[in-house]
């Protein structure tokens, strides 16, 4: 059955024995009267999907920006592993931001590097020293996970847009981190490249063990990818449970997103 968690907080699943990688406990972000998240209240488990639904505008994205530090918080906690982010130095905030991967909708990807480079960029950036041999070695992991190891010398420009989803995950994966962050990523994809985006958000998960959260409108992607799925409503979390749960939830406002 649906469960109203706007006062509760998620935290045991039977993924890695109820592990909790990320905390929120009642978090606010306000635009000047834009109340967009009100008290939101959620746990992420070590090795789950959580997919997060709700109309446009109710914060989505809002919120796992504030998990990497692109929008800063107005009142609330907000806890990565086990360290409250808003208590840290600079320096500290930055290992933990090293953990973290996001893919944006748009890929972020550069079309004036090839495809090498684009994957290289991170591994400079982070990793100063990395011996050519070790780089060459990721940037062909990364790619061959994503099925694009043929694509490593043309540029992003050159690959139609499931390819330039895939090339934006394999450069957030060559970082190896352990939470991914996934804003909208089947959006404007045909269904079949939407599928394919899905089974690899998967082999993601099993691959690395990563803690994911995916903020979607495409109800397919939330089936096939979520462990537990969250309805967010006038700035809190107003629904939690498998996407069985809430397909048949009693409240028909949650039953219209599965429709």
């Amino acid at each position: 059955m649906t469960a109203n968690v706007t006062s509760i907080i998620t935290e045991h699943d039977d993924r890695q024995n109820g592990l909790v990688v990320v905390k929120m406990e009642h978090l606010k972000k306000s635009f000047g009267n834009n109340h967009v998240l009100q008290d939101i209240n959620l746990a992420i488990n070590k090795g789950e999907n959580l997919v997060i639904l709700g109309k446009s505008g109710t914060g989505k994205s809002v919120l796992i920006k504030c998990i990497v530090g692109l929008v800063e918080l107005d009142d609330g906690k907000l806890i990565i592993f086990g360290q409250n982010i808003s208590g840290l130095k600079d320096k500290e905030l930055i290992e933990i931001r090293k953990k973290i991967g996001f893919l944006f909708q748009s890929g972020a990807l550069y079309d004036s590097m090839t495809v090498r480079e684009n994957l290289e960029f991170p591994l400079r950036r982070q990793l100063h020293s990395m011996p050519k041999e070790e780089m060459n070695s990721l940037v062909k992991e990364a790619l061959e996970n994503v099925g694009l190891a043929e694509a490593i010398d043309i540029t992003p420009s050159e690959l139609s847009g499931g390819m330039r989803k895939r090339l934006g995950l394999a450069r957030t994966l060559i970082l190896k981190p352990e939470i991914m962050l996934y804003d909208e990523p089947t959006t404007g994809m045909d269904p079949i490249t939407s599928k394919e985006i899905s089974n690899l958000i998967l082999e993601v998960q099993k691959k690395y063990n990563t803690s994911s959260i995916i903020i979607t409108h495409d109800i397919e992607c939330a089936r096939l990818t979520a462990n537990r799925i969250i309805v967010i409503k006038d700035g809190i979390c107003a629904a939690e449970g498998s996407y069985t749960d809430l397909e048949n939830s009693a409240d028909a406002w949650i039953r219209a997103f599965f429709e």
